[in-house]
């Protein structure tokens, strides 16, 4: 690696390293955040001569940790797999991480329903919502066509309505509630 490179990394690394850490807390658990953040600028580094100036940085950085995050999402399927095959088979079961805690129950629910979407479909709302990228930049990251990222995530935001209505449905009401409390 050349100075000039190094110098550039540098600066990709100092300039892009709050984002890109909140980038990935927010798609996985907090054990696993510094291990993805380094995988992601390990590449950078690796891929440094091909890193793009300024503007389209951000997005190229993105598109290296969603790629980083799903391979840490087959990783934790196939171990998620193999704890269901051990607990079936008597084996002791591993520890599962406890889910975060959120104070106000709607957020919760929301979420809850955003669980349950494909991955796919995660993403394209956490890439709009929390990243708050354009729908170009969102295509971009994604390695899609604009006009595909919109489309998906149009269906993606359904998908996220009918999950949360059904989940509000299924809420069981006591009859003594129906009653207002009388029973």
């Amino acid at each position: 690696m050349t100075q000039s490179e190094a110098s550039r990394f540098a600066a990709l690394y100092e300039r892009y390293y709050p984002h890109v850490y909140a980038y990935c807390r927010r798609r996985s658990y907090q054990d696993a955040v510094d291990d993805l953040v380094a995988d992601v600028f390990l590449t950078v580094w690796r891929k440094i001569d091909s890193a793009p100036d300024d503007e389209d940085a951000i997005r190229w950085l993105y598109r290296i940790a969603y790629l980083v995050l799903i391979n840490h999402w087959r990783r934790s399927g196939r171990q998620k797999k193999l704890t269901e095959k051990l607990r079936s088979i008597g084996a002791a079961p591993i520890p599962l991480i406890p889910d975060q805690f959120v104070v106000r129950e709607e957020v919760r629910d929301v979420l809850e329903a955003a669980r349950r979407l494909r991955r796919e479909d995660q993403e394209l709302l956490r890439l709009s919502i929390w990243e708050g990228l354009s729908m170009a930049d969102m295509a971009s990251v994604l390695g899609i066509k604009e006009n595909a990222a919109k489309q998906r995530l149009h269906r993606a935001r359904k998908r996220l309505v009918r999950e949360h209505e059904q989940a509000s449905k299924s809420v069981a009401v006591s009859p003594a509630a129906l009653k207002g409390g009388k029973a």
